[in-house]
């Protein structure tokens, strides 16, 4: 016998399997070189891309608490379809600029509302304990598509650019068609009281994050956006380093779509490792050992800069969500998706300033020093998990 709202979790399956799609993931550095664009206005470009979803995130959150989670990742999906419309009949920087925009918004109307749909909708049939397995399940089938699409992307691209965005437009219209068989929820909890009911979600918002639990959580989702941006930006502008080597497009996609595979297998560990290890020390590992191989990216030997690459884009994915489900579960229902876009929020700040850097290093100086001076931000990440673990002991104490 299924269990109660299986089929709407396997359209939730779907529905993020496809958006992970991604044929251009691999080599999008290399289709702006293609554009002439340089290093410097590249990093411009990823920025605004993260401006563009900071300055969305809490007004998008709001949008998903107050107006529905589906609407917000359904305007999301479509902000994405417009997008890889539009980069194949359009170039110069200005046009690319408003379209990265474009990206950052749609980023920032799916982020916090998928997951904070699919944990009310769990909760309601009474399955909220299983979040932590479909989440890092749809998260690794997901890598798993992206690795394909990466690696398809690579060889799409000799035939033409155009023929990658086709196809990672239709994947988002897979998406999309899955993610309009699921269906917003209303629990008991989301209802809440009849004061709750009157206050604003801006106002809830400020009373939980000035207030405890909320206050406390602020050190532990800044350290979780130091490490993510160390490791993102790190990610995107490894194609520049490997491109130096004299890697092909598609060979660079062929390496990308490896540390896609190695995400997934990471994924389907984070159940067994939350059983096996605290989410303090999982942290204390993942920033110590980040740190070291990102020091160890001054070598010259490509095999060995290869398996730096993978070993640290590994970690990035346990460590999202083991600390997504810590947080996911501390935060009340009418302002899930919201709270969970001040984080998106706080992570697309870190994120932003990184790709500016690594613009004006590819550009201006030597980008492996610039990846081995960023060693120092998950030694900082681990400092403000140090500091937010103590004070949780503390008050329970």
């Amino acid at each position: 016998m299924s269990q109660p709202g299986q089929a709407k979790i396997s359209a939730y399956y779907v529905y993020y399997v496809a958006s992970q799609a991604v044929f251009d993931r691999g080599i999008f550095i290399l289709f702006l070189m293609s554009r002439q664009f340089s290093g410097e206005q590249i990093g411009l470009l990823q920025a605004a891309l993260f401006w563009a979803t900071v300055a969305s995130e809490v007004p998008t959150g709001v949008i998903g608490d107050r107006y529905g989670r589906k609407l917000s990742v359904s305007l999301g999906l479509g902000l994405f379809i417009l997008y890889c419309a539009s980069v194949i009949f359009f170039s110069g920087f200005l046009p690319f600029l408003l379209l990265y925009c474009v990206y950052g918004v749609a980023k920032s109307f799916i982020s916090g509302s998928d997951r904070a749909l699919l944990f009310d909708y769990l909760r309601v049939h009474g399955r909220e304990g299983d979040f932590l397995r479909i989440d890092s399940r749809s998260r690794a089938l997901g890598a798993l598509a992206m690795a394909l699409a990466i690696a398809a992307g690579g060889y799409l691209q000799r035939v033409s650019w155009s023929l990658v965005y086709v196809a990672y437009g239709l994947a988002l219209g897979v998406s999309l068609l899955a993610w309009s068989r699921i269906r917003d929820v209303q629990s008991e909890e989301m209802s809440g009281s009849a004061h709750e009911a009157r206050v604003g979600i801006l106002q809830q918002l400020r009373q939980f994050f000035l207030e405890q639990p909320g206050r406390g959580l602020m050190m532990i989702i800044l350290a979780s956006a130091l490490l993510v941006g160390t490791i993102t930006p790190y990610y995107i502008f490894s194609q520049a380093i490997f491109k130096e080597h004299g890697l092909e497009p598609y060979q660079i996609g062929a390496v990308i779509a490896v540390s896609e595979i190695l995400a997934a297998v990471a994924y389907l560990l984070a159940e067994r490792v939350s059983r096996l290890i605290s989410l303090e020390y999982a942290f204390y590992l993942a920033s110590a050992v980040t740190a070291g191989l990102l020091l160890l990216n001054q070598v010259n030997d490509l095999h060995l800069l290869v398996v730096i690459f993978l070993m640290i884009v590994s970690l990035g994915p346990l460590f999202e969500v083991l600390v997504g489900n810590h947080l996911i579960s501390k935060v009340p229902a009418p302002i899930r998706a919201s709270a969970m876009s001040i984080v998106s929020f706080v992570e697309s700040m870190v994120i932003s300033v990184g790709y500016l850097g690594y613009g004006y290093a590819l550009e201006l100086y030597d980008v492996r020093q610039f990846v081995a001076a960023s060693a120092l931000l998950p030694c900082l990440a681990a400092w403000c998990a140090f500091v937010y673990f103590n004070r949780a002991k503390g008050a329970l104490a």
